[in-house]
């Protein structure tokens, strides 16, 4: 009766024990709303673009009220230009002068467009998907661009990285 004691006790306990062994809580997904709302989340970030042939370089915040602002720092030719977007219009700031134009007047594979559509996509927690690989959550939706990817450090849900393939787009984010 004590082996038997002996052994229900050990099962007990390796089964506790290996209760971590498999997949653990922040292995799995977060849901989307949980990543719309790190999303929605005013930041400041400096963006790495690379579109094609050309890379670019530029410091991006968001706003509380949802206004992004890109100042580009790279190539030499754009530094200081500043590109506003809001819901409904796009500014932009170079060497003194300034225009707004409405935003769905703009072309939808502006640059600048097309990142601020994401990250808006992926704040919304409808329309799209969300995974984890390794240490980053993955979420995947649609914009007029076409798909997109963005990857967030799972520990803090930070922006890392964009992915655009239809505009042969990728953007890194740093701090």
């Amino acid at each position: 009766m004590a082996k038997s004691w002996r052994i229900l006790a050990a099962s007990i306990l390796l089964a506790l024990c290996c209760a971590g062994c498999g997949k653990s809580a922040s292995g799995d997904a977060p849901s989307a709303e949980s990543v719309a709302e790190a999303v929605s989340r005013p930041f400041d970030v400096v963006a790495d673009i690379k579109m094609g042939g050309i890379e670019a370089q530029a410091d991006l915040n968001r706003t509380e009220d949802g206004v992004c602002t890109f100042v580009f720092q790279k190539p030499s030719a754009l530094e200081g230009m500043t590109i506003t977007l809001d819901a409904d219009t796009i500014g932009l700031s170079y060497l003194g002068l300034s225009v707004e134009a409405d935003s769905e007047k703009v072309l939808s594979s502006n640059v600048t467009k097309a990142i601020v559509a994401s990250i808006n996509a992926a704040a919304q927690p409808n329309g799209v998907s969300v995974a984890v690989d390794g240490s980053a959550i993955l979420v995947s939706g649609t914009t007029d661009s076409g798909d997109f990817t963005l990857r967030l450090d799972q520990k803090n849900q930070s922006m890392l990285t964009l992915s655009i393939p239809n505009l042969d787009l990728e953007c890194h984010f740093s701090s």
